[in-house]
Order: structure tokens, then C-alpha cells, then sequence
């Protein structure tokens, strides 16, 4: 993973928020709001830590696993893209929550 793809990265990551960010919490019915709320809370934290570091402070195994996650993020993204009803974004989204929690684990 160099510069570029860590800012593809980043903003597949941002993709993804601003698609969870964007669902009308009114229309979900309590159990959809609980499993949203989790998700955009991990995607939120996702981003901020990758904001947070510069890619040239990770360290090179950071680097290595970050780069083996970056095909799962920009598959997420892909298939975010687009106008989505609610609960489809939400379990499109539930398929990838591990990869975002991964991230939330691996970056300080």
C-alpha cells in the first residue's frame, strides 16, 4: 500500500459513512436504529483513526494489513455507491462491519 491507495482508503472508509450517515433514523424501526447506530459508530471511528495517522507513521506490518483490507473496503464502497433504501445499505454494510472493526483495532 503506497500514499494513493491509503487515500482511496480513506475515502472508501468516508464513502461508506456518508452512506450510513445519509439514512433517515425516523424511517428504521428500533432493532434497524440499534444495528445502525453500531455501524456508524464503527465506520465513524474507522475514519477518524485513519485520518488520524499519516500513512508514512504506520508501521510496516500496519501497512501490510491495512493493504489486505483496502480490496474489502472498496468492494463496500462499490457496492454503497448509489441511491439505496435504508435497510439494504444496512446489511450491505453489516457484510463489511468486521473489516471496519478490524481497522478500529489496528490503528492507535
Amino acid at each position: 500500500m503506497n500514499d494513493y491507495d491509503y487515500e482511496a482508503f480513506r475515502t472508501a472508509i468516508e464513502d461508506s459513512f456518508i452512506s450510513l450517515y445519509a439514512i433517515d433514523a425516523a424511517s428504521l424501526t428500533a432493532a434497524q436504529r440499534k444495528v445502525h447506530q453500531k455501524q456508524l459508530n464503527t465506520t465513524y471511528l474507522a475514519l477518524l483513526k485513519v485520518e488520524n495517522n499519516a500513512f508514512a507513521s504506520l508501521t510496516g506490518q500496519a501497512k501490510i494489513t491495512l493493504a489486505g483490507l483496502s480490496s474489502s473496503v472498496l468492494l463496500l464502497q462499490s457496492q454503497l455507491a448509489g441511491f439505496k433504501k435504508a435497510q439494504e445499505t444496512l446489511e450491505i454494510v453489516a457484510d463489511f462491519l468486521g473489516v471496519l472493526e478490524t481497522i478500529v483495532t489496528l490503528l492507535p
